[in-house]
């Protein structure tokens, strides 16, 4: 409270001469305006700083301007500027609106009318319907440490959403927190999640979020619009969705989004590497670069095909090295048939001429990393990649492994354990927990969406 407040509310407060104030404070739902234009009462701005200057162009017939350092400025726009101790030597009624910033502050001023011996209604320009002014919300600082308990309301289903609800009860058990699966709320939980926003009605302020996806018409708006005037947050499944609604009136401090989770158990095809060829001691076809080949590039992302005798050392040390390795040791023409249209790629880095094989791949469609040479050279398009050294073969083969692994590594971090922390994550801020941005810049979707930045 700054001192010329504080010592004139001391000084009013102090005084026995003084008669009983007349001071209103005003409520939020009172017309500005309308009482201005019924009672003809005087008009004070109090205040004369940015907010003051903001209001006053929308103000008629303002008969002065009160503000604490009024000593020091004879006019604001013309009108006359007092000090707050001046009002009283006011004979006429008033209306006074505080046009101050400050929630505190503001408190400190309607408490200083109130202590004085004035005719007076006072209203805020922050708190009354006849000025739209932006509020920044209240948070209650939450006294628990952890949240306790989930309660998730779904509905058995036996599909995606009964199962999104056991993955996410199972991953808040993992991180100590008790959580369980019914068709209702439950009014001692911490946070009731709802999976099914079109399912749900909710009664009663629970700290309800509810999960949003699929609002494909208008009346799954509407009821999106409807649950979100109780719920605490509407989680939504991806940006576009949360966008999407935002745009449609939805109030984006009550969206957010987490993206859903995949298992992790599925592990991506493996490219097929054919060669079909005998080995040769003279390493006229350099078959022994296979290993060195093979100590660059992952046995996650590549498997081997190969026919042809004498590759049987070779092939061990391959399956050695994590490798798969479907070896047909004796030439078959029938399996040799089918072999090839199974094939991602057919391998040949020998400099002889070229590879029969080569042909037979291009027929079956097959994709070719080989050498430059020979009649290899003569068909239409045919080398997909053509390689002369073996560092030559081991940075495409590099290249394609990058490829695939840049689309595994996309959904990667999308597990049930990070689908789970990022609701928590978004509860505790519900909860009113300020300790929640820890994670800041490794995503962009839970808490971090809860942020007004857009996307």
């Amino acid at each position: 409270m700054t001192g010329e407040i504080r010592k004139g509310m001391k000084e009013n407060m102090e005084g026995t001469t003084k008669a009983t104030s007349k001071v209103r404070i005003m409520d939020y739902t009172d017309d500005f305006y309308e009482t201005v234009a019924s009672t003809g009462r005087k008009l004070v701005l109090y205040g004369m700083g940015a907010m003051a200057e903001y209001v006053y162009p929308h103000l008629t017939d303002v008969a002065y301007v009160c503000d604490r350092r009024g000593d020091r400025r004879a006019e604001f726009h013309g009108v006359p500027v007092i000090t707050p101790g001046e009002l009283e030597r006011l004979e006429d009624k008033l209306i006074i609106l505080v046009s101050v910033k400050k929630l505190e502050h503001r408190a400190q001023i309607k408490a200083l009318l109130s202590s004085m011996d004035i005719d007076a209604m006072v209203f805020e320009f922050c708190h009354n319907k006849s000025f739209p002014t932006f509020q920044m919300q209240e948070r209650a600082v939450c006294k628990e440490k952890d949240i306790k308990k989930v309660h998730i309301v779904c509905y058995p289903s036996g599909w995606i959403l009964e199962k999104f609800a056991k993955k996410l009860q199972e991953e808040l058990g993992k991180k100590g927190i008790q959580a369980d699966i019914g068709s209702s709320v439950d009014m001692m939980a911490d946070i009731n999640h709802h999976m099914a926003y079109y399912t749900c009605e909710i009664l009663s302020e629970c700290n309800d979020t509810v999960m949003i996806t699929h609002v494909d018409s208008v009346n799954k708006l509407n009821l999106v619009k409807h649950l979100l005037k109780r719920a605490k947050m509407g989680i939504c499944m991806s940006r576009d969705t949360m966008n999407q609604l935002t745009a449609q009136g939805v109030p984006r401090e009550k969206l957010c989004y987490i993206n859903p989770a995949q298992d992790g158990v599925i592990k991506p095809r493996k490219y097929v590497l054919g060669l079909t060829y005998h080995f040769h001691d003279d390493n006229r076809k350099r078959s022994t670069a296979i290993l060195d080949i093979c100590d660059k590039i992952s046995p996650d992302f590549f498997e081997f095909k190969i026919m042809g005798d004498g590759w049987e050392k070779l092939v061990e040390s391959m399956r050695e090295k994590g490798f798969t390795v479907t070896y047909y040791p004796e030439f078959d023409y029938d399996v040799y048939v089918k072999l090839m249209p199974t094939l991602d790629y057919y391998l040949y880095w020998g400099f002889d001429e070229g590879s029969m094989g080569y042909l037979d791949a291009l027929a079956a469609g097959v994709g070719t990393i080989v050498t430059p040479q020979g009649y290899h050279l003569d068909t239409r398009c045919g080398l997909t990649y053509p390689c002369r050294t073996i560092p030559d073969f081991i940075e495409t083969l590099l290249q394609l492994e990058a490829q695939k692994r840049k689309i595994t590594d996309a959904v990667a971090d999308w597990t049930w354990e990070n689908y789970a922390q990022k609701h928590i994550e978004v509860w505790k801020y519900i909860l009113g927990r300020d300790d929640v941005f820890g994670n800041k810049h490794k995503y962009e979707d839970g808490i971090f969406s809860v942020m007004c930045i857009d996307s």
